[in-house]
This record gives C-alpha cells, sequence and structure tokens, in this order.
C-alpha cells in the first residue's frame, strides 16, 4: 500500500493553485518521521506560514529538511492548475464552485499517481482539512473511483480492485507526515510565482527531490480549458445527484462514459509537473 500525505497553496487566489506532497509505503514513511525531526533541530513542527524570512536560520532549517523525503525514499506528487485560465469558461454555472482549483488539482494529481502505480498496488491518501472544499474533494475523488465499471487497464490491480483504496482528511497540524506537503506546495509557489524571490530560493532544497521529478501535472491553460468542463464536473455532478439519492448508482450514459473516457485519457499529461523546478 502507498500513501501519499498532500497538502494546498493558494486556493483563495486565481493565480497558480497546488494540491502536492509526498508518497511512500509504510516503512518509508516510518524511516521519514526520525529523520525529519532531527532536522528541525529542535523546533516542534514546521508551519511554513510562520516562519522568519528576514532570519538566516530559516534558510538553515530549509536546507536542512528539504532532502529528507528523498532520502527516505519518497516520491513528489502535485497537480497544479491556474485558476485565471479556466475560470471564465465556468462563470455562470454551477461548475463553479465544484472546479475551484482545489478541486481541479485533484485529477491531474490522482489519476497520474493511478496511472504510475505498478497493478499490485493501492493507494491511500491523506489530506489536511479543508472545511470549505471537502464536500467537493469527496465527489471528486468517488467520480474517480467510479470508473472502475469501465475497467482502464491503469486504474485497476491485478485483482481487479481500483487502484485508490481510500482518502482521509486530517486536522491541521496533527501529524508529522504533512509536514514535508506544507513546505513542497509552499516552494511551488514560490516558483511559479516568482521563481528568482528570495523564498523561491530559499525553498529549493525541497523541490530537488528525485532530482526534481515527480508524478503528476501542473496544466498548462490550453490542457486546462480543453478538459476541466467535459471531465471533472461532469462526473462529479453525476456522483454528487447520486449521493442525494437522485440517481441509484453513477448512471452515466455508455457514449459518456466512452467520452469520459476518452477525455481523461487527455487529462493524463505525463509532464512530471517538478521537472522544471530546479530552473
Amino acid at each position: 500500500m502507498q500513501t501519499a500525505y498532500v497538502d494546498e497553496s493558494g486556493h483563495e487566489t486565481k493565480d497558480w493553485m497546488f494540491v502536492a506532497g509526498f508518497m511512500g509505503d509504510d516503512e518509508q514513511w516510518k524511516q521519514f518521521v526520525p529523520m525529519w525531526r532531527e532536522a528541525l533541530g529542535g523546533k516542534e513542527a514546521l508551519h511554513m506560514s510562520e516562519l522568519r524570512w528576514k532570519s538566516d536560520r530559516t534558510r538553515k532549517l530549509l536546507a536542512r529538511l528539504g532532502p529528507v523525503p528523498d532520502n527516505c525514499g519518497l516520491t513528489a506528487v502535485v497537480g497544479g492548475v491556474r485558476v485565471s485560465d479556466y475560470e471564465d469558461l465556468l462563470r455562470g454555472t454551477p461548475a463553479k464552485r465544484l472546479l475551484k482549483g482545489y478541486v481541479a488539482c485533484i485529477y491531474p494529481l490522482v489519476v497520474n499517481i493511478l496511472r504510475s502505480l505498478p497493478d499490485t498496488e493501492r493507494l491511500t491518501i491523506v489530506f489536511e482539512q479543508q472545511h470549505e472544499y471537502q464536500p467537493f474533494a469527496e465527489c471528486a475523488l468517488a467520480a474517480i473511483v467510479s470508473l472502475r465499471n469501465q475497467k482502464p487497464d491503469w486504474f485497476l490491480t491485478r485483482d481487479g480492485l481500483p487502484k485508490l483504496a481510500s482518502w482521509a482528511f486530517v486536522p491541521k497540524n496533527s501529524t508529522t507526515l504533512t509536514q514535508p506537503a506544507d513546505y513542497f506546495v509552499y516552494a511551488l509557489r514560490q516558483l511559479y510565482h516568482d521563481r528568482h524571490s528570495k523564498k523561491a530560493e530559499w525553498c529549493k532544497p525541497i523541490l530537488k527531490s528525485g532530482n526534481g521529478q515527480g508524478i503528476g501535472a501542473v496544466m498548462t491553460r490550453k490542457q486546462i480549458r480543453q478538459t476541466i468542463v467535459q471531465l471533472p464536473y461532469r462526473a462529479m455532478e453525476a456522483e454528487a445527484l447520486r449521493r442525494v439519492g437522485n440517481l441509484d448508482d453513477l448512471k452515466i450514459g455508455s457514449a459518456c462514459k466512452k467520452e469520459l473516457l476518452a477525455s481523461l485519457d487527455r487529462f493524463l499529461i505525463q509532464e512530471n509537473a517538478p521537472d522544471n523546478r530546479n530552473q
């Protein structure tokens, strides 16, 4: 079983939004905890929003923490969009609320992880709680699981089970395991906002995990505009209706399902989003 601990950054802006973190098996996460705590150097926890950027202690702290996930064999995972690239397509539609940046990021994150997993592995995703968006995230994840009925090769284990086994939401600051995700999403936002800033420079150590490689995608304007409406919204809308009892099951016509799968294939951009992180 692989477990991904992820966090978000940028959910109330029209700029870049990321849901990202790290993925590994139980042994890798057990190895991570003492190494992370040692690198904290006496601090109880890492909270990126509380760091003092005029202090060289912050630079040294981030330099110590940055290599830890990679040293434990954890894999960076990321989904990213720029909300301003697609929000005009949703203006005045019910999809506007469903497809805020937080939810839109879930698709390239989760789908690309599932494609990367061997057919012997399953995935649990752990999010930090986001009360405003959690119901929409639940619908998005359930809509992805609904694809089991179509049995795409990349989606199922060899035993016929969905690779996406489960997901959970934990209170903020309740576990050490989400702290590298906090660092990672913060670093990504700084990189895409202004790669030459002090914050972007000091956050580089976490971006070097896996030699700057990861699983997921940061969607271009063209990619997000081609996929955002037809796939995520229609699947989520059907799942939302099912959840309130208006549908007995996720009843999407066969022609529509084929279209959704075709759209999903277009959504699977294997760009390894962090490729350009170290530039």
